[in-house]
């Protein structure tokens, strides 16, 4: 039995380092990107236009944020901020936009979640989800409860201990603590397989959920991507909605209700 587990030990550890060499080549990447968002939070220019907000001169302000997002500095606090801004402007689709950017970032900001449900409320459109299966909804929340970067970092954590666990296992004489190690081993590389499965889940709601925000204070959703055709019915500026089609003037959209139609691509910005 001893001689099956140390084949098993071996193998898996074998794997493990090799997946490991290949994390390590991820690692910088991820550590550029928070470099940048951190880098984005302390610039000076970041502490300029928070200085122009706390002085009440938003446009100010706006003006400063934006200039960090042209030039990459990207981050959670900037769109958070930017969003601030043009809530205190009564710029409500600006102000939802930057909310729901800062969300996409970070899913558990609970301030902007809260701005943005204050936001949400000065909208004139009140649209019902359709209901949705209890354990589908439930595991999407799981998902994006965390972002990607979480996710894959809370993975590379696992891994390394699912394998100081299994050389714990080859050094060690003592059998229980053999047996802890083989065993303890086995269950954080489950959790770790498990955190890469939410990284890469997340990563594909992203790559697949298109969404934008109404810019226009009221417009016609069509039935078909023309002036002439069946008028279906009117939104407003704030309401939220999915992209299913995309094109130079006209783009394809859904509505949570599941209502779907045509409307002009310059009334939509993206999230």
């Amino acid at each position: 039995m001893m001689n099956v587990e140390l084949k098993i030990v071996n193998s898996i550890s074998n794997a493990i380092l090799s997946l490991s060499k290949d994390l390590l080549k991820v690692i910088p990447v991820i550590f550029i990107f928070l470099s940048i968002s951190t880098f984005a939070s302390e610039s000076e220019d970041f502490q300029k236009a928070n200085a122009f907000y706390a002085e009440g001169k938003y446009q100010e302000a706006i003006e400063e944020y934006q200039t960090l997002l042209n030039t990459d500095n990207i981050s959670t606090d900037i769109y958070f901020n930017l969003g601030n801004c043009y809530y205190k402007t009564d710029n409500i689709p600006n102000s939802i936009l930057n909310f729901e950017r800062a969300l996409k970032l970070k899913p558990d900001n609970e301030d902007a979640l809260f701005n943005l449900k204050m936001a949400n409320k000065r909208t004139v459109d009140k649209i019902d989800r359709l209901p949705e299966l209890f354990i589908g909804n439930t595991w999407k929340n799981l998902v994006i409860s965390k972002t990607v970067e979480n996710w894959s970092f809370n993975a590379i954590g696992l891994l390394f201990l699912s394998l100081v666990l299994f050389i714990s296992y080859l050094l060690m004489q003592q059998v229980v603590v053999k047996k802890a190690g083989f065993y303890a081993g086995f269950l954080f590389l489950g959790l770790s397989m498990f955190t890469f499965l939410m990284a890469s889940q997340h990563n594909s709601i992203l790559e697949q959920s298109t969404e934008a925000i109404i810019f226009a204070p009221t417009t016609t959703i069509q039935s078909e991507p023309n002036t002439n055709a069946e008028k279906l019915f009117t939104l407003h500026e704030g309401t939220k909605v999915t992209l299913l089609e995309d094109n130079l003037e006209w783009s394809k959209i859904k509505l949570p209700n599941g209502n779907i139609g045509w409307i002009k691509s310059d009334e939509v910005k993206r999230i």
